[in-house]
């Protein structure tokens, strides 16, 4: 098996490479940032990509999102410390095949890698209940959301900051507070990650380059 790493933290990097190459994987790559794991996907077209979520220059649920829609044949396998519901729910809807906590034992992780590799999935079941639990707790729609609306909220599910929204966008970053500020009122929600969480569960928005779907 062909696998790439893609995560920004160098000593997880380079403990997580040895020990995959200690188990016989070979690891013919490292990105440290999600544009980076984009491009050497494309051209190392490894049989799985580890990924992480948080990294710099492009998210690691956008980074899924561009690898599996270039790249149908490679594997998404998702290697984070985070198991909030949105980002679940986010990365399923990116087409990511497996999701492994990185407080997990390695053994896990290897056992999810060979699930990968052959094409089935690898989510924690634990992760998935929780995001399923969650969904069943959004509280229902109160008012129908307007096109701006939509719009941000889908740069929000991609891990885009007020100011980077703005740019976007081109409105200031206190414009898209105030926006913000509707949808959770809009949705019955109080943050970021839960009107994200509601986005995608309820269908108003996906990961693709249109804001709603």
């Amino acid at each position: 098996m062909r696998v790439l790493l893609a995560e920004d933290h160098k000593i997880v990097r380079q403990g997580t490479r040895m020990y995959l190459e200690s188990m016989g994987i070979e690891v013919v790559g490292e990105a440290t940032n999600g544009v980076e794991a984009v491009r050497l996907t494309r051209d190392l077209q490894p049989d799985v990509v580890v990924m992480d979520i948080h990294m710099p220059e492009l998210t690691g649920v956008e980074a899924t999102r561009r690898i599996r829609l270039d790249n149908p044949n490679v594997r998404v396998l998702v290697l984070t410390a985070y198991d909030d519901p949105a980002y679940v729910h986010a990365l399923i809807d990116a087409g990511a095949d497996g999701f492994v906590l990185k407080t997990a034992e390695l053994a896990q992780l290897y056992r999810a890698l060979q699930d990968v590799g052959v094409g089935r999935t690898a989510f924690d079941p634990d992760v998935l209940a929780k995001a399923a639990r969650h969904e069943t707790e959004v509280p229902k729609l109160v008012e129908g959301l307007t096109d701006r609306e939509m719009e941000i909220l889908h740069c929000a599910a991609l891990g885009l900051t007020n100011k980077e929204i703005g740019g976007r966008l081109f409105i200031s970053d206190r414009t898209v507070q105030g926006h913000l500020q509707n949808i959770y009122q809009k949705l019955g929600v109080k943050t970021r990650t839960e009107a994200v969480t509601a986005g995608l569960t309820r269908g108003l928005i996906t990961l693709n380059d249109g804001a709603s779907s």
